[in-house]
């Protein structure tokens, strides 16, 4: 096991390379006064979500799906990275009013890995990275999600950023526990 500031070297290199990447995607949404950034957004819809994701260009990929038992969500594909985004928090009968979005990036169990090692490992990002929940399904598919709030208005820009830092969580959670270098 490594300690953890061989960790922190091991990932800062990667993890810096991965921010500059993800970061420079949507660089015109990041560009100090731009307008859409100040947009505010009340509720979280699949309209809203994609609006958030368009400044991401051609980088995602976007398609509306839906749970079986008939909820709707966004599936955005950032390359092989896919991100579910779930609405929640809405009120009764009023499914264009959700407070809550959900994001939740899984990936299939791997044969390669212990499952008490996969959990350990899961365990140790979320000490780490507490802002996140990640963990291990009962089927052993790893998974890392967050949550984020409109209660009372959030900007657009603001969101674009929570999408942005989300990836990065994501692919580090993919290089520290999903599929870890050799040791």
């Amino acid at each position: 096991m490594h300690s953890r500031s061989t960790l922190r070297s091991l990932t800062s290199g990667f993890v810096g390379g991965l921010l500059l990447s993800v970061a420079q995607v949507p660089a015109h949404a990041q560009q100090p006064g731009n307008p859409d950034d100040l947009t505010e957004v009340n509720a979280f819809t699949p309209g809203t979500v994609r609006e958030i994701l368009s400044a991401f260009g051609t980088a995602v990929a976007i398609a509306d799906r839906q749970t079986p038992e008939g909820r709707q969500f966004v599936e955005a594909s950032f390359g092989q990275l896919k991100i579910n985004m779930f609405f929640t928090a809405c009120p009764p009968d009023q499914p264009t009013q959700c407070q809550g979005l959900y994001l939740l990036a899984f990936w299939p169990k791997p044969a390669e890995r212990n499952l008490g090692n996969l959990t350990q490992a899961a365990g140790d990002f979320n000490r780490l990275y507490e802002f996140s929940k990640a963990g291990v399904s009962v089927a052993g598919e790893p998974f890392v999600a967050r949550y984020l709030i409109s209660d009372f208005g959030v900007k657009r820009g603001t969101l674009r950023r929570e999408v942005t830092n989300f990836v990065v969580l994501a692919q580090r959670f993919n290089t520290e526990v999903v599929a870890p270098p050799a040791r």
